[in-house]
């Protein structure tokens, strides 16, 4: 790994997330359904109160997962409701606003203040992200972010110590994407100096950040080293707090 070029490409996905998309849209259908009461030869067993149970179309509930899994609820809240950031809009408003060709370009390409590393930048995705969960993800907001079965990020533990909370963080965030499993790397980014995205373990990630301090400061401040498709680390700073911040530092330091 080369130093010079793991700084500014390590800062992408570390959580990435982001944000996938700033909206994105299509449509969901709901049907409805019994619990139908079942009778054995030997008792009739009491009827269950009927509860309609809501179907979503497939490709909506796809998108929840996606969803999920790139960390979009980080920064634009549970369901896409907002309240994460002053900066980073609700995705139930937006989502009705764009097209789902201007929502699906925002995705790929990235949006927000780049330069400003105080402000949340949305990720370049277009590199990790297949088309189908770009369309899938659309098609999820579009349809208004409805509450999808199981798609519940991944839960934090508590009182298990901090590398054990940040090894779920990793996942809970996004890292996970661009960076590996055990920030192992191995995504590939085309136009970056290494022609991947960095991995987060090893002697070429410590030696470019050798202390909590530099860790952190990466993880707050991002990098978007270039335009479009090249993948670039958001700005993490007013996401992610302080103290998880510190958990994921205690978990990549337990990785080889």
């Amino acid at each position: 790994m080369r130093g010079k070029g793991l700084l500014p490409a390590i800062l992408f996905g570390l959580v990435g997330m982001v944000v996938a998309g700033v909206a994105v849209g299509f449509a969901a259908g709901h049907y409805t359904s019994r619990v139908t009461t079942v009778t054995t030869a030997a008792a009739a067993a009491p009827a269950p109160a009927t509860q309609p149970t809501t179907s979503v179309d497939p490709t909506v509930a796809a998108g929840a997962h996606t969803f999920v899994q790139f960390a979009c609820a980080q920064c634009h809240g549970a369901l896409g409701r907002g309240g994460v950031s002053p900066d980073v809009p609700a995705l139930t408003t937006v989502g009705r606003a764009l097209t789902e060709q201007q929502l699906t370009h925002i995705i790929n390409h990235g949006l927000g203040e780049s330069k400003n590393p105080t402000k949340p930048y949305m990720p370049v995705w277009g590199e990790v992200i297949s088309g189908t969960q770009v369309h899938d993800l659309v098609a999820y907001i579009r349809a208004g972010l409805p509450a999808v079965p199981d798609t519940q990020p991944v839960a934090i533990p508590q009182g298990q110590g901090p590398a054990v909370a940040g090894a779920a963080l990793y996942v809970r965030d996004g890292c996970i994407n661009c960076h590996g499993p055990n920030g192992l790397g191995g995504v590939a980014n085309p136009l970056s100096p290494d022609k991947s995205i960095p991995p987060l373990s090893g002697g070429g990630f410590r030696h470019d950040f050798p202390t909590d301090k530099a860790i952190a400061a990466v993880i707050r401040s991002g990098s978007v080293i270039g335009r479009a498709p090249i993948v670039s680390m958001p700005h993490w700073g007013g996401i992610i707090p302080a103290q998880d911040v510190q958990s994921l530092i205690a978990y990549l330091k337990t990785l080889k």
